[in-house]
């Protein structure tokens, strides 16, 4: 019987309902404070700048490894 009345639902019907529930979802997400998102997003970039001082570093000791063989052999 439920999936009659679904079936039976125009498109406009359909798009209400979704917007419907879209509505009420949002309401039920919990946004961050000012104070956190500042605190998180400083976080992310020294995690960033930390990696790619890493695989930089990584490429100019493999590229070193490189010339040194290339100078021996």
């Amino acid at each position: 019987m439920a999936k009659d009345k679904k079936k039976n639902k125009n498109i406009f019907t359909k798009i209400k309902d979704f917007f419907t529930d879209v509505k009420s979802e949002s309401k039920k997400v919990i946004w961050t404070s000012k104070k956190n998102l500042v605190k998180y997003s400083i976080a992310t970039l020294i995690f960033m700048i930390f990696i790619c001082l890493f695989f930089v570093g990584t490429d100019l000791i493999i590229a070193l490894i490189s010339y040194v063989k290339e100078l021996i052999g």
